[in-house]
Formats: C-alpha cells, sequence, structure tokens
C-alpha cells in the first residue's frame, strides 16, 4: 500500500536509464523459478536482447515480476506463460505477459488496475496477495510514460500489455 501511495504522490524517485528489456524479464523470471516449477509452468522469453527501453530497470522487474506472478497463479496448471514486446513506433515500445487460463470476465476487464480489486474473489483468497500488483504496474508504467491494458478471451487466457519509451539502436 505504501508503495501505491508513493507512486500515486510521485514521491518515488525513478534511476531513468538504457535497459535491455530482455535481461530485466530474465530475473524477474529467474526469481519466480520457484512458482513456475510448482505449477509446472513453462515460460518463455520471446524478447529481442537488443531491446531497449529508457526506463528505471528494478521498476521495470518489478512490472514483469507481479505480471509474471499473476500469469502463473491464473494460469493453467503445466501450462505456458510467453513474455514478449516488440517495437511499435520508433520511440515506444509495447511488451506483455500472456498465459493460456481462464481468462477475466468482460466486466472484469476495466477494473483490474484498480487498487484491491480481483476479478475472482474466491480463487484470489486461495492465492494469496493483496490486490494492489496490477495497480502496482499501471502506476509504474505511467510513471515511465507508458500505458497499460489488458486483453483476454473466457477460456483461453489473458494477456497484460504495457508501453515504455524505446531508446534506438543509433542511441
Amino acid at each position: 500500500l505504501l508503495t501505491v501511495s508513493k507512486l500515486e504522490s510521485g514521491q518515488t524517485v525513478f534511476n531513468l536509464q538504457v535497459t535491455e528489456l530482455r535481461r530485466v524479464a530474465d530475473e524477474a523470471l529467474e526469481a519466480l523459478q520457484p512458482k513456475v516449477r510448482e505449477r509446472g509452468i513453462t515460460v518463455f522469453n520471446e524478447i529481442a536482447p537488443t531491446l531497449q527501453v529508457h526506463a528505471d530497470g528494478d521498476r521495470l522487474q518489478q512490472v514483469f515480476s507481479n505480471l509474471v506472478d499473476n500469469a502463473i497463479k491464473y494460469g493453467r496448471p503445466g501450462g505456458k506463460v510467453i513474455v514478449g514486446a516488440r517495437s511499435v513506433h520508433e520511440d515506444i515500445v509495447e511488451a506483455w505477459v500472456a498465459d493460456d487460463g481462464q481468462g477475466i470476465p468482460p466486466e472484469a476487464r476495466e477494473r483490474v488496475f484498480e487498487r484491491f480489486f480481483r476479478a475472482d474473489k474466491a480463487r484470489s483468497r486461495d492465492m494469496g496477495g493483496t490486490g494492489l500488483g496490477l495497480s502496482i504496474v499501471k502506476h509504474l508504467v505511467q510513471s515511465h510514460g507508458g500505458e497499460v491494458r489488458v486483453e483476454s478471451e473466457l477460456g483461453r487466457g489473458t494477456t497484460f500489455y504495457f508501453t515504455m519509451p524505446r531508446v534506438n539502436e543509433a542511441g
């Protein structure tokens, strides 16, 4: 809750620098390996090694950690999680985390980034957590000048997207 309050009030200090997106995602995935093994999930990091963003690497790792943690929790046991990114414009990178889980009902999609909101309250209690992860993701991404969105199909899975300022290869 303190993290969300600091982000909302603008009190969080960011260390913005050239950041290798794949490396940051790999670090988040490595920290989540015990959960990955426990659920029998296969995780694919499809981010190109050359893709760079202008971001605070620690905060970006927190974004990936929260999104991948949710994908592990709500994806199918033995399923897969895909982490990817692409340049969508010369100045913008869009990254995503996709799972093959139950999906999010249409009426809940607009609210998933709200503090304490739970799309599946009964299952969320069993999974633990605070209900703040996606709110933190939203605030961290917006603090970098990016946007977040979700696409989901019931019974087929969910993909969370976010954008970050891109670093061009020329500098």
